[in-house]
């Protein structure tokens, strides 16, 4: 069998060697030498700070530090490089099962826990000693013992009183690591050669019938097929649980397995290691798990499950099988339920496990002092470390745009330099940008044009990364829609995220166009949008970055006049732009409006040349002023908005602005009302840019339509009789439940 173009057995057969003072990327390397497959894991504990949620975590020693566990173990040897240079001290981590081609037998020792090497006495005592094989010691006094791995073996806990089993589905620290106190892994004996496992032991592992002591017959009182059915069942949905619930699906599962094993149908042993197995793949909190299972088992097992009998043995005429074929049966059964929990489990590793928090740690009390300024990528447009999208009409030069985009956040922007997607860029660090629509070639005239200065070749050079997918192997799928597995991220994105997230300055990140990555129904499921867009917002929390995906409108009949109607033009469902903190629309001008504003700036006009934009969708306030761009001689947009005039939005556009601007003053507390000191005039500066500009009975008329559409309402405040703040139907202040922030004006 070979791995990755590598022999497994020659790969298990020589271990690398422990050299006398390696570095940890010296032992790292060493390993892909091998051809074992290596991720770096924290040699101390770390305390996190949620960024949604602000729930500091703590993340102890040994856990993995890439974003996907155990499956962002690599042999890409410059990955590994640069995963090492950003985690110096980083422990060494081994996937095993097949990838490695061994599994351990993990004996613990830790103080006032079992001892399993008296486990393991008894069964040398009973077997004989096990062969000679590669053995590393752990920090804490245990030992583990490397096997060739055996197809069917799997991690699991509890094999024995302070004794584990590390295979498909887990991982070991590698000889080599040293732990942020100076304790370390080591190999026990010079023997680096990895033996077969002895015959008991894989007794031990692998699924099997009944004991080979024990004649097998059906009774009445045995439903083999129910237990089977609601355990799988169990275990199915606890390892699809969402972040968030986990801990209380656990509970669920084990009190419900429990009443199985009360029923006397389920071994209790058997169901605390599948329970376990499960609960190990989310990778935190694993005492708190173990509580909660043996929780929620000692509850089950006292409510036993009535198990139904089965209904077919009375009429069932079918020749009893034989003895070896019924064994053969139930362990193919029992290999392919374990297949099946292990391929769901798998499935679910890449996604971030989510704190355990209480409600009542976050009463509003807790908010004090002056709000978290929002940061931009682009000032007042693209907020920074959101999902978004670039969304235009063929022939636009939005792909261009972005590009000249990425360059300024990474080889910097000038103050002379013309506004871009209608403010200025920010942002300053690594930007990656991957398209499928451009080859090598083309990128390389467009980065010559725009890069007149070559910075790429200065240090600045290594901050700006553009993958041209036509000259890198092709296009790839990052979402896809599986048969039988749903919506997916495919393992081509998760290496990709893998790879941003060793980034440390990301700034900026572009997938062109979304179609080509997105082999989903977009258009017609709301589902697969949906899917999409929490897939990106997760990697831009990991990774701090604005992650935007270039996107196509449809062509109308009638010319866009209002960023409504560009919103509205974009393609897919609506879930799609309604899931994304950020969507940016342009689209040509209509000819007539074209020719007179190539004939101001003087140029000459050809289709195409003139390109409206403006921002369609924002969740918070922002400036929604629609720019007007003209392509250069090297086709790239240029902002003229400022040579034209600012346009005024259309009414239609203003009012959304406005109700936007006070849903948002209102749902922090600092409510605006028409009129007074607090008026949205008198407080105009808290108003975007287009709402700024407009005067006074403007404002007023404005507030008038919104609330004679019923977009907005007057609303008295908690121990207030008279209803003048404004709202939104059911906001904080609508519903009477609004309160106001310290300093905020109340006249």
């Amino acid at each position: 069998m070979t791995l990755n173009g590598h022999s497994t057995l020659s790969a298990v057969g020589n271990p690398p060697p422990l050299h006398a003072t390696p570095s940890p990327m010296d032992v790292a390397l060493s390993y892909n030498d091998k051809a074992w497959p290596v991720f770096p894991c924290r040699s101390h504990a770390e305390e996190h700070v949620d960024q949604a949620t602000g729930e500091i975590i703590t993340l102890g020693e040994k856990t993995p530090l890439t974003p996907n566990g155990f499956k962002g173990a690599t042999l890409n040897r410059p990955l590994i490089e640069r995963m090492w240079a950003k985690y110096p001290d980083a422990a060494v981590g081994l996937p095993t099962g097949e990838k490695t081609g061994f599994f351990a037998l993990d004996i613990d020792n830790k103080p006032g826990g079992a001892n399993g090497f008296d486990w393991l006495s008894e069964m040398e005592a009973e077997h004989g000693p096990l062969p000679d094989t590669a053995r590393v010691t752990s920090p804490n006094g245990g030992l583990h013992i490397y096997f060739k791995y055996v197809v069917g073996t799997r991690n699991r806990g509890a094999l024995g009183a302070g004794v584990d089993i590390r295979s498909e589905g887990g991982y070991v620290l590698a000889a080599g690591s040293t732990m942020a106190n100076g304790r370390s892994y080591k190999w026990e004996t010079d023997t680096r050669e990895i033996a077969d496992a002895p015959a008991w032991l894989l007794d031990l592992l692998l699924p099997k019938s009944a004991p080979a002591h024990t004649q097998y017959s059906l009774s009445a009182a045995t439903n083999n097929a129910y237990v089977d059915a609601a355990v799988d069942r169990e275990l199915a949905d606890l390892a699809g649980a969402p972040m968030g619930s986990r801990n209380n699906a656990l509970n669920d599962a084990a009190f419900s397995i429990g009443t199985i094993v009360g029923a006397g149908a389920l071994g209790e042993a058997e169901a605390r290691a599948l329970l376990q197995d499960v609960a190990r793949g989310w990778g935190r909190d694993w005492s708190r798990c173990c509580k909660t299972i043996e929780n929620g088992l000692k509850a089950g097992i006292q409510n036993p499950r009535h198990i139904p009998e089965p209904d077919f043995l009375a009429h069932d005429n079918t020749p009893m099988m034989e003895q070896d074929a019924i064994s053969r049966f139930i362990v193919n059964s029992v290999a392919k339920r374990l297949a099946r929990l292990e391929e769901k489990v798998a499935a679910n590793d890449n996604v971030p496990i989510g704190p355990v928090f209480s409600i009542f740690d976050w009463t509003v009390d807790r908010f004090k002092g002056e709000p978290p300024k929002v940061e931009y990528l682009v000032d007042g447009v693209m907020p920074a470390g959101v999902p978004g999208m670039v969304s235009a009409m063929g022939d636009t030069g939005k792909s261009y745009a972005m590009l000249e985009l990425h360059r300024r956040v990474s080889f910097g922007s000038g103050a002379y330099d013309t506004p871009i997607f209608g403010g200025r860029v920010l942002a300053r660090g690594t930007s990656v940008m991957i398209t499928s629509e451009d080859d090598a070639s083309e990128v390389h005239r467009r980065i010559a044009a725009l890069d007149h200065k070559e910075h790429r070749f200065s240090e600045l050079g290594r901050k700006m990364i553009v993958v041209p997918l036509p000259s890198a192997g092709g296009a790839q799928a990052f979402w896809k829609d599986d048969k039988k597995k749903g919506l997916q991220e495919t393992d081509n994105y998760h290496r990709i995220c893998d790879q941003l997230s060793e980034i440390d300055d990301l700034r900026l990140v572009t997938f062109d166009p979304l179609a080509s990555f997105a082999h989903l129904p977009l258009n017609e499921d709301p589902a697969a949008g949906q899917f999409v867009c929490t897939s990106l917002s997760r990697l831009a929390t990991e990774t701090g970055a604005t992650v935007l995906v270039a996107h196509h409108m449809r062509k109308t009949q009638k010319p866009i006049e209002t960023l409504g109607d560009a919103r509205d033009s974009i393609r897919g469902s609506t879930a799609l732009v309604d899931g994304l903190r950020l969507a940016y629309a342009m689209w040509p001008a209509e000819e007539a409006r074209a020719r007179k504003v190539c004939k101001t700036v003087g140029v000459e006009f050809t289709p195409g040349r003139v390109v409206l934009g403006g921002v369609v969708k924002a969740n918070g306030a922002a400036r929604r002023v629609i720019s007007t761009y003209v392509r250069n001689d090297h086709g790239l947009l240029v902002d003229k908005t400022a040579l034209l005039g600012s346009a005024t939005p259309p009414t239609g556009d203003l009012i959304g602005a406005l109700v936007v601007t006070i849903e948002a003053a209102a749902n922090a507390g600092a409510p605006f009302t028409k009129t007074g000191a607090s008026g949205v005039f008198e407080m105009r500066e808290r108003l975007p840019d287009e709402l700024k500009a407009l005067s006074k009975s403007r404002l007023h008329c404005l507030v008038d339509d919104a609330l004679g559409k019923g977009m907005l309402v007057r609303a008295a405040a908690k121990g207030e009789k008279i209803a003048k703040w404004l709202d939104v139907p059911g906001g904080y202040f609508a519903t009477g439940l609004g309160s106001f922030t310290t300093g905020s004006v109340r006249i």
